[in-house]
């Protein structure tokens, strides 16, 4: 599996209990990282809330307070940031007392992009891998991010593309080679083979990257499963990031 920053969530954030304790699990230098100079090129990072039992939340890249009132569903624009190490402190927002979630640092080479999913337990963060592929076609990874999901399977259908087998929260799958199309993502149990998700017409552009995130609960009709989808545009040679 794609090496990733995994931020530790206490399991009492799902309950939303005031019990909260602060741990790094693992900092990984992202795969696919540049090492162009921070003056040349642009570093950002967009985030996406999946913890379904989180509520709205406050977010500070080094100090700097970037999105207020952020909730489940919500998916920020790109943030441009100052790359190193790059500060990252998450809170409740309620009213009254906003008491801290987490507050980690984690290390971002130049000229990436970046992206962090909250789920219930971890926030799940890597660099998109924006690595050369043919013309016409994209780069595609899926992330399970739906803490109640057993291990599945993910077949992209048309293509015929396997594109996880027995993925697990929080894993990612390796990148592979998508030719631009609209597809059916179907998501199976991998032990039984019972269909749990079929995300469709999701539309695949040439020379883009993707990050197909797998978020919600089994049987839940509030927050039910869903693929929520993230992307940016492959850059050759992994140089400088297109500006918005």
């Amino acid at each position: 599996m794609r090496s990733r920053s995994l931020w530790l969530i206490p399991e009492s954030f799902r309950s939303l209990s005031l019990a909260w304790a602060l741990l790094l699990v693992a900092s990984l230098l992202p795969l696919g990282a540049t090492s162009a100079s921070a003056q040349d090129i642009t570093t950002r990072v967009q985030f996406h809330h999946a913890g379904t039992g989180t509520g709205m939340i406050e977010v500070r890249v080094n100090g700097e307070e970037v999105l207020d009132e952020f909730q489940y569903g919500d998916t920020s624009d790109w943030i441009e940031i100052d790359p190193g190490a790059v500060h990252i402190t998450i809170t409740a927002d309620r009213a009254g007392f906003n008491y801290l979630l987490l507050d980690t640092v984690y290390p971002a080479p130049a000229g990436n992009d970046y992206y962090a999913v909250i789920s219930d337990v971890l926030v799940l963060a890597g660099a998109f891998d924006r690595s050369e592929v043919p013309a016409d076609a994209s780069r595609v990874q899926v992330l399970q991010a739906s803490v109640d999901t057993p291990a599945v399977n993910v077949v992209a259908t048309g293509a015929e593309a396997d594109l996880a087998t027995g993925l697990m929260y929080p894993q990612s799958s390796e990148a592979a080679e998508l030719p631009a199309g609209t597809y059916d993502l179907e998501f199976t149990l991998a032990d039984s083979g019972e269909s749990v998700l079929t995300a469709s017409g999701i539309v695949v552009e040439a020379g883009k990257s993707y990050q197909f995130v797998l978020v919600g609960t089994p049987g839940d009709e509030d927050r039910p499963l869903e693929v929520v989808v993230l992307e940016t545009d492959l850059v050759a040679g992994g140089g400088a990031t297109p500006q918005p």
